[in-house]
């Protein structure tokens, strides 16, 4: 059979995480000898859907829900995204999901070995845990939240954060000019992917990569709203 695996697991706040997924999706495709792929549901790339797509060809594709503690969040909406993904392409393709990885017998096994295994001595100062730089609040004119929660991350708001970023850093913009920040749901996902500028209180909707350029030049570098959108509140 032509199966794929599927690692599928949730954002989190620094990149490494992101990483290790993808490194335990090489180890074990190299085990099993089948195509592994690590993918997020929310907050990071490749998204579930786009993990999908890529496998719309196999015979089978198997999720592994790989979150440490459960996570009911993340079994809940893999099977949501997954309806959500089969009524989009219209595909029959057949899709099986695993045991969450923290309801394996094996990861206790795992622990096991970590505390038998070697040691590392902990020691030194906690370094800059604390500096006076931290306690200054950027100065940036606007703030712009893009939503990366499930729906508006299936939607396509991995390519919509990608090219906003790379105008704003072709433009110059840093945090001191526009503070952007990655959240979670912001509520009218069937609006997605959303872009919300603040404090002028513009909220995009439907944003797609040309769209989030088009931001950049003329609302966040000039100053001017585009395709006349208005504060949510006048």
């Amino acid at each position: 059979m032509n199966r794929r695996v599927l690692l599928v697991a949730r954002s989190v706040t620094h990149h490494g995480g992101h990483d290790a997924i993808h490194r335990l999706a090489a180890v074990v495709g190299e085990s099993l000898g089948v195509p592994v792929q690590g993918c997020f549901l929310d907050g990071a790339e490749p998204s579930l859907h786009a993990a999908l797509d890529a496998a719309a060809d196999a015979g089978q594709v198997v999720l592994v829900p790989t979150h440490v503690p459960p996570d009911r969040y993340l079994d809940t909406w893999i099977r949501r995204a997954v309806a959500h993904w089969r009524q989009a392409r219209a595909s029959d393709l057949p899709i099986v999901v695993t045991a969450p990885l923290a309801g394996q017998p094996a990861l206790a096994g795992a622990v096991i070995e970590a505390v038998a295994g070697e040691h590392t001595v902990l020691g030194g100062n906690p370094g800059p845990f604390r500096s006076p730089a931290w306690s200054q609040i950027t100065r940036h004119r606007r703030q712009v939240l893009v939503c990366r929660g499930p729906r508006c991350s299936a939607y396509g708001a991995g390519p919509v954060a990608a090219a906003l970023a790379d105008r704003l850093a072709e433009h110059g913009l840093g945090d001191d000019d526009v503070l952007v920040t990655a959240t979670g749901c912001l509520f009218p996902c069937n609006l997605g992917p959303l872009v919300v500028v603040h404090p002028d209180d513009i909220w995009y909707q439907h944003v797609d990569p040309d769209l989030a350029r088009r931001i950049a030049d003329g609302h966040l570098r000039d100053g001017r709203p585009v395709d006349g959108h208005e504060p949510r509140r006048s």
